[in-house]
């Protein structure tokens, strides 16, 4: 730090001249002077953390550049992507004569070239319009904006209306709104709010407006509207003049028309507005290409003199399936997976974080089923937590489940898997069942009724082997079942290792544990459920087992005589492993 100092105070000075001393807990800074007539910026503020070099020096320069000139925050920051690189700390020097190379070659020199703002700004539209937005609810006297935005969008191709809720609190007299949700087609907000635990509030009903913006349409701060007149004219242009937003808010939200006879014979309409006071202020929500969005909340005037309506930017988040699951990216395969219905019989410590990455998968429909009530002791290998004790945990699983996950339908049976099956299974009823018991007493009777309860459907059996020492998913199709001798033991299992070997006893009856922890299942499961949603991809392909085994140091290391298989790989470290794929056919024979 002292040497990148003494250059900047020495040769360095001829260029830059210091601002403040370094004191503790403040930075040094220097300015810059750009003597370049043509460059957008007359000069810029460097900056030298305390720790320099292990954060990067920062390039400031007046807060009135921003949305002004690319790649400048609200505070007046340089955001190029500075980074600290190996060799800064024996070279300083180098490290800040870099960083004012990029702001020369990166901002300052492009953007004297024709439309390079511009494309600049539509390229992370996204950014600047959140910042826009975050500038413009600290400004005075800005009216009540919801908090948070959020919209269900799904697929848009054509405009269209929705349906709004806004929770309200009331501080100190004044009605504040915190959230607001916005949805149209049969997505209800209401619903939304309710199923993902933010209906908090007093609840007010109101209008949303979706509109896609034309394909190549900028998104930039000179192109957004920054009046009512604007934002009608973006609506007019974007939907062909189908919609004009004048008469839609006068249709959806109340408002008062006083015509004149001037009016009534001309097609510029001259209204005047007042405000009903129960319905939410509508919202319009432009979709923009590659994902984007943007809003604007609409206010009647201030005074009943005014004839324009009033505008107020939104910065919009989505929390429909397709952007929080997928990012929009691969549609097809969620969208398939969303037909899937997936029965899980057993959500133990293996099969509760599978049934989580199934949903979050994108899989529509879940079924979970299992007997037990969380007890305190789970916690330590479940996906579920303490604030699930004494709970079913099939009917807290999915509920949880169903509160973090958008777009899945599941739910939750605490019931014996056995008699749950022999009571609602029929064959075509679930596209996949997989069972997490890893009880043989479950396969054998499985294999024996599969044909009468589940029909051709794809059947998959996941267990652990004592100590996690080897986790297995056994695929079977119809065409190859899985016999009712249950052979898991002889035939799939990777050593003779037995669960009454390393069974932790308890005083009570048949009350018991296998020791292993949330580490080693998450590595079983994590492999499982890649292997299960290949299935749920492609469901037709041949009975398989796959296998992830831990090596035969891991073995050696237990103390006991453990007679391996063949699947095992060699290795002395105990931490190592290796998966296996396997031909049910090949193992049976």
């Amino acid at each position: 730090m002292a040497a990148i100092e003494r250059w900047l105070d020495g040769h360095g000075s001829h260029f830059a001249r210091r601002l403040t001393t370094r004191r503790a807990g403040r930075a040094a800074e220097w300015t810059i002077d750009l003597d370049v007539p043509a460059w957008p910026i007359r000069s810029v503020t460097l900056r030298l953390p305390t720790d320099f070099p292990d954060h990067p020096c920062e390039l400031f320069v007046d807060k009135e550049y921003f949305l002004s000139v690319p790649h400048i925050e609200e505070d007046g920051r340089v955001c190029l992507g500075i980074c600290t690189k190996p060799g800064d700390h024996e070279n300083p020097v180098r490290a800040v004569c870099d960083a004012i190379d990029r702001f020369r070659n990166e901002l300052l020199e492009p953007a004297v070239i024709g439309n390079w703002c511009d494309s600049q700004f539509h390229k992370e539209r996204a950014s600047y319009w959140a910042q826009f937005c975050s500038m413009q609810s600290k400004r005075g006297g800005r009216r009540p904006v919801a908090g948070s935005t959020l919209v269900d969008i799904k697929h848009l191709s054509t405009c269209a209306e929705g349906k709004m809720v806004a929770y309200v609190f009331n501080n100190e007299g004044i009605k504040e709104p915190r959230l607001q949700i916005a949805s149209f087609g049969d997505s209800s907000p209401q619903h939304l709010a309710t199923r993902h635990g933010w209906a908090h509030g007093t609840e007010v009903h109101g209008q949303a407006l979706f509109v896609p913006l034309p394909e190549g349409e900028l998104w930039t701060p000179k192109t957004w509207p920054r009046e009512f007149s604007e934002l009608e004219a973006l609506v007019v242009r974007a939907t062909d003049s189908k919609m004009c937003l004048t008469d839609w808010v006068v249709k959806v939200d109340g408002f008062h028309v006083l015509r004149s006879k001037e009016h009534e014979r001309s097609k510029r309409n001259v209204r005047r507005f007042s405000k009903p006071p129960l319905l939410h202020r509508p919202v319009v929500v432009f979709i923009g290409v590659g994902s984007t969005i943007f809003g604007y909340q609409l206010f009647s005037p201030q005074t009943a003199s005014s004839k324009t309506l009033l505008i107020e930017p939104v910065d919009v988040e989505r929390v429909d399936a397709d952007w929080a699951l997928a990012r929009d990216q691969q549609l097809t395969t969620l969208h398939r997976r969303r037909a899937i219905r997936v029965l899980l019989l057993g959500i133990g410590s293996l099969g509760s974080p599978l049934a989580a990455a199934i949903a979050r998968a994108g899989v529509g429909r879940l079924d979970v089923v299992d007997k037990e009530v969380f007890k305190t002791e789970n916690v330590s290998r479940h996906f579920l937590g303490m604030r699930a004790r004494k709970r079913w945990k099939a009917d807290e699983l999915a509920a949880q489940l169903t509160a973090d996950v958008p777009g899945i339908t599941i739910t939750g049976y605490h019931d014996d898997v056995v008699t749950w099956c022999r009571k609602h299974c029929r064959p075509g009823q679930y596209d996949l069942i997989v069972e997490c018991t890893a009880e043989s007493t479950v396969r054998s009777f499985m294999a024996s009724r599969r044909f009468e309860l589940f029909g051709e459907t794809p059947i998959i059996h996941a267990w652990l082997e004592p100590l996690c020492s080897a986790g297995h998913v056994l695929l079977t199709q119809a065409d190859l079942p899985w016999p009712p001798e249950d052979p898991a033991d002889s035939l799939v299992n990777a050593s003779d290792l037995s669960a009454d070997d390393t069974r932790i006893s308890l005083p009570g009856c048949a009350d018991g544990f296998h020791p292993y922890g949330v580490a080693d299942v998450t590595l079983v499961a994590a492999f499982a459920a890649e292997r299960i949603l290949s299935v749920v991809d492609e469901p037709r392909q041949p009975s398989t087992v796959w296998s992830w085994v831990r090596s035969s140091g891991f073995y050696d290391r237990l103390g006991f005589e453990i007679r391996k298989r063949p699947i095992v790989p060699p290795s002395t470290s105990p931490a190592d492993s290796a998966t296996v794929t396997r031909a049910l056919a090949n193992i049976l024979r």
